[in-house]
């Protein structure tokens, strides 16, 4: 996609059509957010399994794939960022995972777009290696800088992660000496 030819708003985010798989992954979202909720009101012996579940899928997508590619609409990002959300409802410490990674993901790539002026095109991490991605909006693959950033986005959304597991287990200690 040619850099004339984009429309950018606030924060450097885009207007731009969803493409299919947009869609998929906001219904799957959406999906699974309204399950929480519904398993939270009628079934709250579940809540925990599948709020930890959601919780780290969207995380972990976030922080270790080119997934956050996507959060350059500004429309994807404002339904997930809803979503998000909405996951917090009477929800547990980890269920800010989805929403931190998010917000991290934006300050990465603001902090990115700053220093180097184009697109964060983060790399596929698997496997202990990282895969150059190629963004076929930008038309180029991810370079060295890009695979910096991922570095840096996959080690500080891991402490995020670690952070909320670890405040979980501390709460649920605090609770169970104190009843």
């Amino acid at each position: 996609m040619q850099e004339t030819n984009r429309k950018f708003k606030f924060g450097k985010l885009e207007i731009r059509k969803f493409i299919i798989s947009d869609y998929l992954y906001l219904i799957s979202y959406l999906l699974a957010v309204l399950y929480y909720l519904y398993s939270s009101k009628y079934n709250p012996e579940y809540k925990l399994g599948i709020s930890l579940i959601i919780s780290f899928a969207a995380g972990f997508q976030t922080i270790s794939s080119p997934f956050g590619l996507r959060f350059r609409n500004i429309y994807f990002s404002i339904i997930w960022l809803i979503l998000s959300l909405l996951l917090l409802i009477d929800n547990y410490f980890f269920s800010l995972i989805p929403l931190s990674t998010f917000i991290l993901y934006h300050v990465i790539r603001i902090l990115f777009w700053k220093k180097n002026n184009r697109e964060f095109i983060p790399y596929q991490s698997g496997k202990g290696q990282m895969f150059r991605f190629k963004s076929y909006f930008e038309g180029r693959y991810g370079n060295l800088t890009d695979k910096k950033y991922t570095k840096i986005l996959l080690g500080i959304g891991i402490l995020i992660i670690g952070c909320c597991l670890i405040q979980m287990i501390v709460f649920k200690n605090y609770i169970s000496e104190n009843i």
